[in-house]
């Protein structure tokens, strides 16, 4: 049996003069790696239509995308909250464009039966399946039986006070609690998704858009009953994305959890003169972590902390994980990810932050430096060998 290399990272969108200068750092690891998963976090397109739901539109020219496959890209997930801004025809524009340079789409499609339907790559005998699944999305962004869109996991959101809270119970008005619960009918669809890949893939990795994304360090209940139920079903790795900052990481099962990769090139240039006086004042009010123009980095209005990013990844041997871990990268001011050297303050900064925030959410991973390519180090999760059955 052969070893091979799975990689994925977070939020791609890519809207520069230069689209091939996105990847100018990363482009050489990610070449590394055999098999390349990320999130397309937009539409291409040339055409001028707009969903009438859409908030801010992340919306780039087609040239844009036209760099992705030979950035090392090989499977993209297309459910997400921004990828069908500019509405159908923006839509399929954007896979027609992924798909012609021999980028596998996932989780939208022109229709729900081929949103929900799962996508293969061979690499060495091994067949590698995908699903993908958006929790936040727009209105009538999600596919229909005639109708294109992404594939949605919708989710129950219940206000209630807490039974220890006896003021909450008697004043009106007192701050509730939520708790987030995904359709019962829509994990069931998970679960039969799942088991039809496994027949077909000796692999099978699930993708989950979910979660908050305005907060660092926040998990929301759903987030973890979607990645260990997708886990419970027969996933063997699951990756999150949607947060702008990295979530925390877990081995559940022997199988690698990857609950937010954060963004990885994520470019939203133009926001200061797109917004008026009163608009960047409110944005600014909801406080630092708020997405407002930040200066020095014109492609990137998020907080620090959004730029610390990176690439996960898997080894294999045939259908084995031998190891899963991550490469540490930090986005610079040309909003362009940058592996960072592993005996640097900057990487240890960023391992001791996935670990830091992986303890609040309630997670014990460790972490080591180890050899996760060849002559590459990186942080490995400390586990031992596991065996896909």
């Amino acid at each position: 049996m052969s070893d091979w290399s799975f990689g994925a990272v977070g939020d791609v969108f890519v809207n520069r003069d230069d689209a091939a200068d996105a990847f100018k750092y990363s482009r050489d690891l990610l070449h590394k790696i055999d098999l390349v998963f990320g999130n397309c976090e937009g539409a291409y397109t040339d055409q001028t239509e707009t969903a009438p739901s859409a908030g801010w539109r992340v919306v780039s020219s087609t040239a844009n995308g036209e760099k992705l496959r030979e950035a090392g890209f090989d499977v993209m997930a297309c459910a997400n909250n921004h990828t069908v801004d500019a509405g159908h025809r923006g839509l399929m524009d954007t896979l027609g464009l992924l798909q012609r340079q021999g980028i596998k789409t996932v989780g939208a499609g022109a229709n729900a039966a081929e949103a929900h339907t799962s996508v293969g790559v061979r690499h060495d005998g091994v067949n590698v399946g995908f699903l993908a699944y958006a929790s936040v999305y727009q209105a009538g962004y999600e596919a229909r039986d005639n109708l294109p869109g992404l594939a949605a996991m919708r989710i129950h959101s219940h206000y209630y006070i807490p039974d220890g809270d006896a003021y909450g119970r008697v004043e009106p008005g007192a701050p509730p609690t939520v708790r987030t619960v995904p359709f019962p009918e829509d994990l069931e669809r998970l679960r039969i998704s799942i088991a039809d890949a496994k027949k077909v893939y000796d692999v099978v990795i699930v993708s989950f858009h979910m979660g908050q994304a305005s907060l660092p360090a926040i998990m929301t209940q759903y987030e973890f009953v979607l990645a260990r139920s997708a886990v419970d079903f027969g996933a063997d790795v699951v990756v999150g994305h949607h947060h702008h900052f990295l979530r925390g990481i877990e081995i559940y099962r022997g199988r690698p959890i990857f609950y937010g990769l954060g963004h990885f090139v994520f470019d939203l240039p133009g926001l200061g003169s797109a917004l008026d006086a009163a608009e960047l004042s409110r944005l600014r009010a909801r406080g630092e972590y708020a997405i407002y123009p930040r200066e020095g980095y014109p492609l990137s209005p998020f907080h620090a902390d959004a730029r610390m990013t990176m690439v996960a990844i898997c080894n294999f041997r045939g259908r084995d994980i031998l190891a899963a871990g991550f490469f540490p990268c930090l986005i610079n001011k040309d909003n362009q990810a940058v592996p960072l050297q592993m005996k640097g303050d900057q990487a240890r900064r960023l391992t001791s932050y996935v670990e830091s925030i992986g303890n609040d959410a309630g997670l014990t991973t460790r972490y080591e430096t180890a050899e996760l390519l060849p002559g590459l180090e990186g942080i490995r999760i400390v586990t031992k060998k596991v065996h896909l059955s």
